[in-house]
């Protein structure tokens, strides 16, 4: 699945929730307020990834992505990557965010839309659907024990936005750059 194939119209979508990994990396590095429990499940996040490779073998079978690449720079940076190979834009209407991140941000003073979109590190695929194949996509996905999160549409203007409660945000391209971003 290469990163330049979207269309106006397609659906993006996301195999899973974002944040934990940015999330973990912060508890290591500072002293964050989060519970024991929680602490656990966002280290391991950090240290035991889970990338989404029977997904990704699923969805290459399916015949429905247009497009593709894994979050690991980030949803932001993965977004903004798919623009720039497949010359189209995005608008989001919601963001994949885990609710304990959402929580996490509360307690903490952070943005939790920054550490969904900004974090790295979450191998989670962000693809591009043909809309009349998105049940092909999302039973591909399924099948192997994963699962499809619409996330917005793919547009004709190169820019990627968020519209959420009647508010436009425009997301910036920026997440994790290998030799180029400092903790």
């Amino acid at each position: 699945m290469l990163r330049s194939g979207a269309k106006a119209g397609d659906v993006v979508a996301v195999s899973g929730f974002f944040g934990k990994s940015a999330v973990g990396l912060r508890v290591l590095l500072s002293k964050c307020k989060v519970t024991e429990d929680i602490r656990k499940e966002f280290v391991n996040a950090v240290f035991m990834p889970n990338a989404r490779l029977k997904e990704g073998l699923a969805l290459a079978g399916s015949g429905a992505v247009s497009a593709s690449i894994d979050s690991s720079d980030g949803l932001a940076w993965s977004l903004h990557e798919l623009s720039r190979m497949s010359g189209v834009g995005f608008v989001l209407n919601k963001v994949p965010l885990a609710d304990e991140v959402q929580r996490f941000a509360e307690v903490n003073g952070l943005d939790a839309l920054d550490l969904a979109l900004y974090g790295g590190e979450e191998y989670e695929l962000v693809i591009t659907v043909k809309p009349e194949l998105w049940a092909d996509a999302v039973s591909a996905v399924e099948s192997v024990g994963g699962k499809l999160l619409p996330i917005g549409k793919v547009v004709r203007r190169k820019r990627v936005v968020l519209e959420l409660d009647g508010k436009k945000r425009e997301i910036e391209a920026r997440g994790w750059e290998h030799f180029k971003s400092k903790i």
